[in-house]
């Protein structure tokens, strides 16, 4: 019975080797989502993940300068044959929009981002004409023609006890100028 055992145990792993087909090795590549616009609205959003959204928040049109290609997006939709592409990138603070040409040159550019640290001496300022007011929220907008911001501003909400007021600041003149009360 001893020998049965054994003799039965030593055919299970025999037959257990013996039974294992071999493969050949499989390799896969990762091919990264499409570049293709949609074809309903003709655009392509694009969603900026947590790890570079710091470098996304302080200088859009550099970020998108250096990070994406638009080559790309030219080469996945060359068979629609669109004259210009609009590019949304998208993060949890706000947005850049982007129209290219069918060359893959930039356009125009819009872009909206609430929560924004302000630029000191736009701090500075309010504070001393608002010295007595809290800064509860504010909106930084930019557009650009090309490369180049045209106009840029912030408007930036004031509350001075049950008082609320917005106030719009000039990035580029770095004036002061009322919106509402």
């Amino acid at each position: 019975m001893k020998k049965l055992i054994i003799v039965l145990l030593l055919f299970g792993f025999i037959g257990t080797g013996h039974s294992q087909i071999l493969l050949k090795e499989t390799k896969l590549e990762y091919r990264p989502e499409s570049m293709k616009l949609d074809p309903v609205s003709n655009t392509l959003t694009i969603k900026i993940s947590e790890k570079s959204y710091g470098e996304f928040n302080k200088d859009p049109l550099a970020f998108v300068k250096n990070q994406f290609d638009i080559q790309r997006v030219l080469k996945d939709n060359e068979k629609e044959d669109y004259d210009s592409y609009q590019v949304s990138f998208k993060s949890t603070k706000g947005h850049l929009l982007a129209n290219f040409d069918g060359d893959g040159d930039l356009i125009s550019s819009f872009q909206k981002f609430k929560n924004v640290r302000l630029p000191e001496d736009a701090r500075m300022q309010i504070l001393q004409q608002y010295r007595d007011a809290v800064i509860t929220g504010n909106k930084h907008v930019a557009i650009s023609k090309g490369w180049d911001v045209q106009k840029e501003f912030y408007k930036v909400k004031l509350r001075d006890g049950d008082k609320t007021r917005t106030v719009k600041v000039n990035k580029d003149r770095g004036a002061i100028t009322y919106v509402g009360l």
